[in-house]
């Protein structure tokens, strides 16, 4: 019996390890980090992923079954190099069943000019936003959504310290949960931004916690890291060597970005 009961209580035990495991599914490669969004969206046909290489242009697409379904060699502007794209749907913009999605790309000779372009799966341009660096999607009421293109205050021609941003009424809806989310920034920023030397960024660790804060470029490039803890409310950072451009700081899977001027 014991022998018996021993065993019932083994194999209990087994089974709740590994109960509740992630079990992996696939791995992909991209060239490009989607730093403010997952490299998932929704379509009526289901969850899909894509990978990114700006070194060709080159946009994949692959099914729930990561299976590579369409590949999209993105047009960009002659002098203009490909930066990353967002707001990938296939309801939200128009009602044919092609998949569109916004393309940023930035002048070669001036990074704080780009240009923000809707596109669909065929390559072709459908709408030009003009020099525009983020566009975001906001439900309204009744299940309108709205289109947010911005464009950051370093980026102004002449130079304003404004920021910049457009409203465009969308004729579809949207499947994704997620399309290009604006993180916390209230409880998650740092000042001033843009920066030339040092920032100063909201501690989000509670008193006893520690983590690591982790900078990147805009290619993912991990380019500074910092061990941190709870207790203080701010966290100051030289920023004193990095190039001019946009990095995106994290803490414990937490992310925002600032501007090196």
């Amino acid at each position: 019996m014991k022998k018996i009961t021993f065993g019932l209580i083994a194999s209990a035990l087994i089974s709740n390890l590994s109960f509740g495991q992630a079990i992996l599914e696939h791995s992909y490669t991209t060239k490009v980090w989607q730093y403010e969004q997952t490299n998932a969206f929704k379509t009526k046909k289901g969850i899909n992923y894509f990978t990114l290489d700006n070194t060709t242009n080159t946009l994949q697409f692959f099914d729930s079954n990561h299976n590579l379904f369409k590949t999209v060699i993105i047009p960009v502007t002659s002098g203009y190099a490909l930066k990353y794209i967002s707001t990938i749907n296939d309801v939200l913009f128009n009602s044919d069943d092609l998949i569109e999605f916004i393309v940023f790309s930035d002048n070669n000779t001036d990074s704080n000019i780009g240009k923000a372009t809707l596109i669909n799966e065929n390559a072709v341009v459908l709408q030009e936003f003009g020099n525009r660096d983020e566009a975001f999607v906001i439900k309204g009421i009744g299940g309108t959504y709205k289109l947010i293109t911005y464009l950051e205050a370093q980026s102004q021609r002449p130079f304003t310290g404004e920021y910049a941003f457009d409203v465009y009424d969308l004729p579809g809806t949207t499947l994704n949960t997620v399309t290009n989310k604006k993180i916390d920034e209230n409880s998650f920023i740092s000042y001033p931004n843009p920066a030339a030397n040092r920032i100063a960024i909201t501690n989000p660790l509670k008193n006893g916690e520690n983590g690591t804060l982790d900078v990147f470029d805009i290619n993912g490039k991990k380019v500074l890291q910092k061990k941190i803890y709870g207790g203080n409310t701010e966290l100051n950072l030289d920023v004193t060597d990095l190039t001019r451009g946009v990095y995106i700081y994290s803490i414990n899977g937490k992310t925002n970005k600032f501007i090196k001027e």
